[in-house]
């Protein structure tokens, strides 16, 4: 189990983990089951971050979280925006997804959320931070429950066919959060509304998830229960 939950923190993060694996094709379908636990960490360097009222230190935390575990679901977030937007087929949006340009609507959205993010980390609750990383980690545990993937390669595919059991193990996971009752269901509802929405709209673009749908669906359901609780 550990070295299955160092994989995964390995695999969704840029953490320099130098784990050797003779399994890892086996293994790899077993790692959703430890997503939300990765959330926690990023949750926790968020959260000293927002805690903290030396602007040096906040600006430390949010580049050390980011860097290492959202920079690259930020970019599946742009990539996802550019292709789902595009007024084209589906082998379009699928080409304009894997070669990773940055459009207009990427960079509209993506500085829109930027600046949202930033008054959140400014102003919002810093304990936030740790249900919303979290949950921002199951929501792609939730997609993958939900979805196909679009192509029979790449980071999306490697998970399939997924592994239903993988859903109740990162569900228990999340447990931890439900001694704070009402953020914990906002944060659930939030995220199996959007992840299932998030599904159809895949389906319909693109025929399925990819891996920038998968790491983009964690980012905006990240940034989505930071505002929601923020406002309630």
């Amino acid at each position: 189990m550990i070295k299955n939950f160092l994989l995964s923190l390995s695999f969704i993060s840029r953490l320099p983990l130098n784990i050797n694996v003779n399994d890892f094709d086996r293994r790899v379908k077993k790692l959703p089951s430890f997503f939300p636990l990765v959330g926690y960490i990023v949750g926790s360097i968020y959260y000293l971050g927002a805690l903290s009222n030396n602007l040096a230190l906040k600006v430390f935390f949010l580049v050390l979280a980011f860097y290492f575990f959202d920079l690259f679901h930020f970019d599946g977030f742009l990539d996802t925006l550019d292709g789902f937007l595009n007024q084209s087929t589906k082998e379009k949006r699928l080409e304009i997804m894997s070669k990773g340009d940055v459009g207009p609507f990427a960079v509209f959205f993506g500085t829109l959320f930027v600046v949202v993010f930033w008054n959140l980390y400014l102003n919002a609750n810093p304990f936030y931070f740790f249900i919303s990383s979290t949950f921002g980690r199951y929501s792609m545990v939730l997609l993958m429950a939900f979805s196909k993937p679009a192509k029979k390669e790449g980071l999306g595919a490697l998970f399939f066919p997924f592994e239903k059991k993988n859903l109740l193990i990162s569900t228990i996971f999340t447990f931890f959060l439900i001694i704070f009752f009402k953020q914990y269901i906002i944060s659930l509802t939030v995220t199996l509304i959007t992840t299932y929405l998030i599904s159809k709209i895949a389906t319909n673009k693109i025929g399925g998830v990819t891996g920038d749908v998968l790491g983009g669906t964690c980012l905006f359901v990240h940034g989505l229960i930071l505002l929601i609780l923020e406002v309630v």
